[in-house]
């Protein structure tokens, strides 16, 4: 682990007995996205927070959010990033998810990370335009799909005459350029990547969070209700570490800094990230949001009898 001297400072034994001190930190593995999302938890990670709070975090890094949900019921992660979507799918089902900080939510405003690209001359400019169409979406039923459902009823369409298409971000520009869909919703950082490569073909059209959803959640860190109940300490640690880090992120939003660390850990070159829109980084979860988000779901077909949304929450995501 990369500790800074910084945090080196806030725990002076540390000076004396490195190896000892390493040896006393409890790990906790993480399952994550190399997404923009994730950016506090890496600033935690390399500014010392985690290791200041005697904890020792280990990153897996899985294909997305909902692929990292099993490996948390399995045991494999005591904590899990994923789309919100996704969790309160598993929740209706009956699994013990509990919210332990939020991750990221949409701006009030675009630019926003999620954006609607068509081939330019398409004639589509509306959800309208797009019935009978195909649109791609990373997975269905996740907030990707779900907040471009919203947007193609609020622009007039008819959202269960368009078809969805599974496609991978890092796939969706060649997709939807070369004919295979007809309109894709990228996230950051593949918008700016979209635009770079396929500028010429390409065209945005709408911000299926901001113009439905205004700040809307996107995606939260989830532990186990068991393991939150049997080892409290350690997770109020946890939310310690990782609410430092949602500071440091905020505190130079916009800055070269915050950029270099989003570059070292997404692997997307600095220069297309000074092109990027980046997320809201909120620390906690509310039930308002989370009751909006169910009642979306409900609309576009994800029915069913969800709990209520207060006894979802652990204390380290009430801030």
């Amino acid at each position: 682990m990369n500790i800074t001297r910084r945090a080196t400072l806030a725990i002076p034994a540390a000076l004396a007995a490195p190896s000892l001190r390493a040896q006393s930190l409890t790990k906790m593995r993480v399952s994550v996205i190399p997404v923009l999302d994730v950016a506090p938890l890496h600033a935690a990670i390399r500014e010392g927070y985690f290791a200041a709070e005697g904890i020792e975090i280990d990153t897996s890094t899985t294909a997305g959010g909902a692929t990292g949900l099993p490996g948390l019921v399995a045991g494999q992660f005591r904590v899990v990033f994923s789309n919100v979507v996704s969790i309160m799918l598993g929740v209706r089902e009956g699994l013990p998810f509990r919210f332990v900080s939020g991750a990221s939510k949409g701006k009030d405003a675009p630019p926003d990370i999620l954006a609607l690209l068509v081939r330019k001359g398409s004639g589509i400019t509306t959800g309208r335009d797009l019935e009978g169409k195909r649109m791609a979406s990373n997975t269905r039923n996740n907030i990707v799909w779900l907040r471009g459902m919203a947007w193609v009823e609020k622009t007039g369409g008819d959202w269960r005459r368009v078809s969805t298409v599974e496609v991978p971000f890092p796939q969706m520009a060649d997709a939807l350029a070369g004919g295979r869909v007809d309109a894709a919703i990228f996230s950051e950082p593949f918008v700016a990547a979209a635009l770079e490569t396929h500028g010429d073909k390409l065209e945005r059209i709408g911000w299926p969070i901001s113009e439905t959803a205004p700040g809307g959640t996107n995606a939260q860190y989830v532990a186990m209700a068991e393991d939150l109940a049997a080892n409290a300490d350690l997770f109020d640690r946890f939310g310690r570490a990782l609410h430092k880090g949602v500071d440091w992120v905020n505190e130079r939003a916009g800055q070269p800094a915050l950029l270099e660390l989003i570059a070292n850990f997404s692997r997307v070159p600095l220069a297309r990230l000074q092109k990027t829109a980046l997320p809201a980084y909120p620390k906690g979860v509310t039930p308002a949001e989370l009751d909006e988000l169910v009642a979306t779901m409900q609309r576009y077909g994800l029915t069913g009898t969800y709990p209520a949304s207060a006894g979802l929450i652990h204390r380290t995501a009430r801030v």
